[in-house]
């Protein structure tokens, strides 16, 4: 910050008012920045969820996507608890534009957002980071311990593969997309997963440091 001469006199008041502004400025300026070019794994979740959210936004439209169509989500009402719609859920098909399509570009948005993230915040940008999750090396772990990470690394990549592989399961045969149930057992899967998965990554930075 530039010093200033301050006049005998001056008002304190005013200087005070221009450490504000100033102060407020980069707060702003974080918070853009932030925007135009978020964390690697903030990025990664926002695209994560925004293709769920898509997933769920069509098969709701097309389907529904609680017991095939008979029940559809009203997401107004869903995600708000009741508060911007009274009923949670709706026996017809009919499409609602409020609810229904803010869902959709919600997803698109979030899409597109992390996608540009990532894009900023991985060197080779968006097409080297879907190579990398598809070819990533915690899948090897799933039929070997010795692969980085070790035993830790084997554990996230079956708990990732079991909470995933188990939310697909159940929502495609007995069609519970949004049920809470199902969620009780998925999050916990997938949140030790990842734990699992940045502890192995973290032993083993520590094991090569040791080592060199």
């Amino acid at each position: 910050m530039p010093l200033r001469i301050v006049k005998r006199g001056a008002p304190v008041a005013a200087l005070m008012s221009d450490d504000s502004v100033e102060g407020g400025n980069e707060i702003v300026s974080m918070i853009v920045g932030w925007f135009k070019a978020p964390g690697k794994a903030f990025s990664s979740l926002i695209f994560g969820l925004g293709v769920w959210g898509l997933i769920l936004g069509i098969v709701n439209v097309v389907f529904g996507v609680v017991v095939a169509g008979q029940r559809k989500v009203v997401w107004a009402g869903y995600l708000t608890m009741g508060y911007l719609w009274d009923e949670p859920y709706a026996n017809d098909m009919v499409y609602r534009p409020w609810s229904d399509t803010v869902f959709l570009a919600m997803a698109v948005a979030g899409i597109l957002w992390g996608a540009w993230g990532i894009h900023q915040k991985v060197e080779g940008g968006f097409q080297t980071w879907f190579k990398g999750i598809i070819f990533h090396p915690i899948w090897t772990s799933l039929v070997s311990g010795r692969e980085e990470g070790g035993i830790t690394m084997s554990a996230a990549a079956w708990c990732l593969l079991i909470g995933f592989g188990f939310y697909a399961y159940w929502s495609l045969v007995y069609w519970a997309w949004t049920d809470i149930g199902v969620y009780a057992v998925t999050a916990p899967l997938l949140a030790f997963g990842f734990g699992l998965r940045f502890l192995a990554l973290v032993n083993e930075t520590e094991n090569s440091t040791s080592e060199s």
